[in-house]
């Protein structure tokens, strides 16, 4: 039973279609809720579907007009070599079979996404898009407004991230060029042809100015519109064929030249680098002999730089290249390590002079306390039992004196470095400077070239990168020009 049921809802489903298909071809049926222009519309949609989704047929290149409008350039990253760009693109062609007449003074009608999709659009994409995707707040962003002559208007608002090979040779102070790329993806420019239909000044260009520069990391410098037509290998699978052969797509271009800002770079990594170098030489100022403290200091002033690069490695690509903040960065660890390396010599040599003088000293000092010793024995006496006497008082006091060995040893180095050794304030000023390469010269020598060095290195360094990417971008602007 329930199967014959089944088979009569078919075969009823199956009458109706038949009779609907029959009354369409007999005659056409009017929509009293439309007016003149939409049922036109209606009926090319329905009778011309397939000849619709085709691109329109022209004697040669079908022309293109786009414009853009910008909202928004963000997420610029070094790290995934990117951008992301918030944009309406605007479309503009003609196709004469959807012209339309009306008596109503109606010029245009807007068609919803929906309808879109059954009409021919150009496959235009994004060269190097990595995401894309089209808004659907609150409805799809998709419009199409159809005029009397046939001409479109197609407007979709998208965003996209698209690729971006930055040169980091002079990073932080790099100026980066970055292009929003449109090509056709299966016409040739015998079939398609792009046009800019928009101005070059920022405030076409870009829907709010303030969205652009106020960017966080970059400011827009200039910005290029480009047309031009570009050879692309379109590859075969037909062995009677070549197997590849060029193909002119129609493109167009945006170039946008972004300078970064250099004061969060400056607080981020040139300063704590700078207050690095700087801490560890004014080490250099405590006495020598608190080797405790020059140790900690230098080896603190260390592990800090080393941390603060190993940090700002993690936030840049990993490339095969030294940027300009990697020998800043470097060069500063190894002033910092430089100072480390100084104490570790001049420590050496104080030891060693000092021993050899302390040495030199007591062995003197012990001479001559056992010469006065000595020509105290020598004093012999003129009977025979005041000679047994001396002799016993003597050895006593030749076995005392050799007895208190020790202690006047440990006594003889706070004795003869008071009297004799130059106190610490002394090693640290010398009458010539690293002459004969005295210990005594060797921390106040190197202070000395330790901060010029530095300060010639920053002389040297800003004032070759800055005028590098000036001249870069001055190059690049005449090459525009």
């Amino acid at each position: 039973m329930a199967a014959i049921r089944f088979r009569i809802v078919i075969f009823l489903l199956y009458a109706t279609q038949l009779t609907n298909g029959k009354g369409r071809k007999k005659l056409d049926v009017i929509d009293h809720h439309g007016n003149d222009v939409t049922r036109q519309i209606e009926k090319f949609l329905r009778d011309h579907s397939y000849e619709l989704s085709l691109r329109p047929p022209t004697k040669g290149a079908l022309p293109v007009d786009i414009s853009l409008n910008i909202e928004s350039i963000s997420d610029i990253s070094e790290k995934n070599m990117d951008l992301t760009f918030t944009l309406c693109m605007h479309e503009s062609w003609t196709d004469e079979r959807l012209r339309f007449k009306s008596s109503e003074p109606v010029s245009s009608i807007v068609l919803p996404s929906r309808l879109v999709e059954k009409l021919w659009v150009p496959d235009i994409y994004t060269v190097g898009s990595k995401n894309s995707f089209v808004h659907k707040t609150t409805v799809n962003n998709i419009v199409l407004r159809l005029f009397r002559d046939g001409r479109i208007r197609y407007k979709v608002k998208m965003t996209t991230t698209v690729s971006c090979q930055m040169t980091l040779y002079n990073f932080p102070l790099d100026l980066e060029s970055c292009s929003l790329i449109f090509r056709s993806l299966g016409y040739s420019n015998e079939e398609l042809v792009l046009h800019w239909s928009m101005g070059e000044t920022m405030e076409e260009l870009f829907m709010d100015t303030k969205m652009v520069t106020n960017m966080p990391k970059f400011r827009l410098v200039h910005h290029f519109f480009d047309a031009a037509n570009i050879t692309v290998d379109s590859h075969s699978n037909d062995q009677t064929t070549p197997v590849s052969h060029g193909e002119k797509v129609s493109e167009l271009r945006i170039r946008f030249e972004l300078k970064r800002y250099l004061l969060s770079c400056l607080f981020q990594s040139y300063f704590p680098a700078m207050i690095m170098v700087v801490l560890a030489g004014l080490g250099m100022w405590i006495d020598p002999s608190s080797v405790p403290a020059r140790v900690s200091l230098g080896v603190t002033s260390v592990l800090t730089i080393s941390t603060v690069i190993t940090g700002l490695k993690g936030s840049l690509p990993k490339v095969s290249y030294l940027t300009a903040m990697d020998i800043y960065l470097w060069v500063c660890f190894l002033f910092v390590f430089s100072t480390v390396l100084e104490f570790c010599v001049l420590n050496f040599f104080m030891t060693k002079r000092g021993k050899k003088f302390l040495d030199k000293m007591i062995e003197r000092r012990k001479r001559r306390i056992i010469k006065r010793k000595s020509r105290f024995a020598s004093r012999i006496p003129t009977n025979i039992g005041d000679s047994e006497k001396s002799d016993t008082r003597n050895q006593k006091n030749i076995r005392n004196v050799f007895r208190s060995n020790a202690s006047v040893t440990s006594s003889l180095y706070s004795d003869v470095t008071d009297r004799h050794f130059p106190p610490s304030n002394e090693l640290l000023m010398p009458k010539f400077c690293c002459k004969g390469f005295e210990a005594t010269s060797v921390d106040a020598c190197f202070r000395i070239w330790y901060f010029l060095t530095f300060i010639v290195f920053n002389a040297v360094y800003w004032t070759y990168y800055v005028i590098v990417t000036q001249h870069h971008g001055d190059a690049q602007s005449d090459l525009e020009d």
